[in-house]
């Protein structure tokens, strides 16, 4: 097995086309060029779905997702519940969920190696910015842009989304750790689900 610290992060650029109704996502590689993933997303009156394909649009169905409920509360409380991904080279579907009482945006989900990993926003990082501030500015403008942050259970960073500020049509960059690769597709559309709003 190669030493993952000799390794570089795999870095995918994501670019957006779309409405109200649905868009499609376009995941090319490092070269700006390369498309390596596809995005149709649908949206419903009661939830959206986007299948994930390799390649382009024509390519294999790598993953089909469908979100909660997200409609107009129809009682007093609705439990969203998990948003669902059926990963075409996982037998089980993933599923991706706030863990009770947790209010700031993180979404945990299950990888293929069975252990836990979570998906949380940089306003939970915000107060370790404040401190990075003041000893790297460059630093700080990394943690200081709006973005997501790719986990695992002992803090170990696996992925970070950049969203793009001041884009029309790209919306950010994916870059994975060494030591995420072995799960890039899963990676890939947990980051999509994350980025794509209920509302």
């Amino acid at each position: 097995m190669p030493n993952a610290s000799n390794e570089r992060p795999t870095m995918l650029h994501i670019y957006n086309f779309g409405s109200v109704f649905g868009n499609r996502r376009v995941i090319k590689g490092e070269d700006k060029i390369t498309t390596l993933y596809f995005m149709q997303n649908t949206r419903g009156s009661m939830h959206w779905t986007f299948d994930l394909h390799a390649g382009g649009p024509d390519g294999p169905l790598l993953c089909r997702a469908q979100s909660s409920y997200n409609g107009p509360p129809l009682m007093d409380e609705v439990n969203h519940g998990p948003t669902i991904l059926s990963m075409t080279a996982v037998r089980r579907p993933v599923k991706m969920e706030r863990k009770r009482g947790a209010f700031d945006g993180t979404v945990f989900f299950e990888g293929p190696d069975h252990k836990e990993y979570r998906w949380q926003t940089t306003a939970r990082l915000f107060s370790a910015a404040m401190e990075v501030r003041t000893r790297a500015g460059r630093m700080w403008q990394d943690l200081s842009r709006s973005s997501c942050q790719c986990l695992d259970a002992d803090d170990t960073l696996i992925a970070t989304y950049r969203v793009t500020s001041m884009s029309v049509t790209k919306d950010g960059v994916l870059v994975v750790q060494p030591s995420g690769k072995f799960m890039l597709d899963l990676l890939v559309a947990t980051s999509l689900a994350m980025r794509t709003p209920n509302n």
